[in-house]
């Protein structure tokens, strides 16, 4: 079954190993701990994360990527995106730290995260939540 968003060419999504993503910002840590209730409350994660799929870099969903490592999950749901599509754009949350593209993908690829909350991607078509049960994502990776 095609999807919208695998039709448009943006987007697919796709359970990743964990350890395969790469981080571009850090994560505030009193977040992450209420990140991690909610989703044990839940039991499931609702809304993928978005990844770049040339490089694995974490575009959007730092907290929950780390929420689901701290749960021991070893599967994260992500959505793959040409992150070079003009309909995907970034902008700063913060003044004193400039980005674009070319240095989030920098930023996770280097190993020297920004700080929390620098980047704010925006998405053209955005795509839909799909949550994924807990006992899915705790499967050991292949």
């Amino acid at each position: 079954m095609v999807t919208q968003e695998q039709a448009n060419g943006i987007y697919s999504f796709a359970l990743i190993d964990s350890a395969a993503l790469i981080p571009h910002e850090e994560v505030e840590e009193e977040r992450l701990l209420l990140l991690v209730k909610e989703i044990t409350r839940d039991g499931t994660l609702n809304s993928p994360v978005m990844v770049d799929r040339s490089s694995m870099v974490i575009l959007d969903g730092h907290h929950r990527v780390k929420a689901l490592r701290l749960l021991g999950c070893h599967l994260t749901p992500a959505y793959l995106v040409d992150y070079r599509h003009p309909s995907i754009t970034v902008t700063q949350w913060r003044s004193d730290v400039p980005v674009n593209k070319g240095t989030v993908v920098e930023a996770g690829l280097s190993g020297h995260p920004y700080p929390p909350r620098v980047s704010r991607h925006r998405w053209g078509l955005p795509p839909a939540e799909r949550p994924v049960p807990l006992s899915l994502l705790r499967a050991p990776s292949v």
